[in-house]
């Protein structure tokens, strides 16, 4: 994992979500704990800006059940 990627990723998702530090902290220890998983929730983050529409955030559900 390169933590570069990590950092920016939480920046950027705590920005775009307005996350608390708790939700931010919740964030950063499930992506920390596997690399595979922040992988493919890193490149669905990157997807989003090209696949949201009228105001649909797919990354949103994803982002809750990370949080759940």
């Amino acid at each position: 994992m390169n933590s570069g990627h990590l950092e920016l990723f939480l920046k950027l998702v705590s920005s775009d979500y307005n996350l608390s530090r708790e939700e931010s902290t919740v964030l950063k220890n499930r992506m920390m704990a596997d690399d595979h998983e922040f992988e493919l929730i890193w490149n669905l983050y990157k997807l989003k800006a090209r696949k949201t529409r009228k105001g649909v955030d797919p990354f949103q559900s994803i982002l809750k059940e990370l949080l759940a």
